[in-house]
């Protein structure tokens, strides 16, 4: 292993700032094991050949990494067929995951910009056992407080503009087993007819945003856009509501551009993009 794996950084080295480059940061040898263990999703024994292939790593080094997690309890090996597998540390350290903290850390202080810029209520929404549930909500001190969809709570999928952006990047089994059974009337406006919703899941995807207006409250208006993983993924949906004409300029939605921005934010402050801010 080269030594430069080992060095440390200089006293008074730390997390970079927001727009600093974190790759530079990185510690090669600990990027290594991060890969041999990610290497893992979806398997549960790989032999020494595989880890190696899927990492990229020559043998030497996958072996040496390999050990190193073994004596932490982070990699397990299986002693008949010599194959490697996740070590009980993972589980034990998994039982400690704050759910989905990361994510409202990443994503409040772009949704406070976003509501004082505008007077608007910002959202922060997850698709999470077949609901749009919302996870935060930030009311402009100038503008209308949105009270419809409080934190915690879950809003129809068909209703909106956030939870058809997060029913839009599921699955097609998924969006058909929601399609399949009844779809709320919150207003005249939602659509209820599922070859309609289904046509309007494929614009959002298309477009990459949902505007909404009066579907779930007359009068009210919804921009929405999706925060993607490197798979196409939704992650989660940030978006801003008010008042509908308040939302429009020359027949488009307004804030677009900031909003599109404001997600892409927050995949790199969750380590899937750049990032900045």
């Amino acid at each position: 292993m080269d030594v430069r794996d080992n060095a440390r950084p200089s006293e008074g080295a730390g997390i970079p700032s927001a727009g600093e480059d974190r790759s530079s940061m990185n510690v090669r040898a600990v990027t290594r094991a991060i890969a041999i263990l990610k290497s893992f999703e979806g398997k549960s024994l790989q032999g020494l050949a595989e880890i190696a292939a899927q990492t990229g790593l020559d043998k030497g080094t996958t072996r040496r990494l390999l050990v190193t997690l073994m004596n932490s309890g982070f990699i397990a090996q299986d002693p008949a067929t010599q194959r490697y597998g996740l070590g009980r540390m993972i589980r034990r350290l998994a039982e400690n995951v704050i759910d989905n903290f990361d994510l409202r850390a990443a994503a409040t202080p772009l949704l406070e910009e976003l509501a004082t810029a505008f007077d608007m209520t910002a959202f922060l929404s997850i698709y999470q056992n077949g609901a749009a549930i919302c996870l935060e909500r930030i009311h402009g001190a100038g503008g209308m407080e949105l009270r419809w969809w409080p934190v915690g709570g879950s809003m129809a999928l068909n209703c909106g503009g956030a939870p058809k952006v997060l029913l839009a990047y599921q699955s097609e089994e998924e969006i058909e087993r929601v399609l399949s059974g009844p779809l709320a009337a919150l207003t005249p406006k939602s659509i209820t007819d599922g070859d309609k919703l289904r046509a309007r899941l494929n614009k959002i995807r298309q477009q990459g945003y949902e505007f909404a207006v009066d579907d779930v409250a007359l009068g009210l208006g919804a921009l929405a856009v999706p925060v993607l993983d490197p798979d196409g993924k939704v992650i989660c949906a940030v978006s801003l509501s008010t008042l509908a004409p308040q939302m429009v300029e020359r027949n488009k939605p307004k804030h677009l551009d900031r909003l599109l921005a404001a997600a892409e934010v927050i995949r790199g402050r969750l380590g899937f993009g750049s990032g900045e801010g």
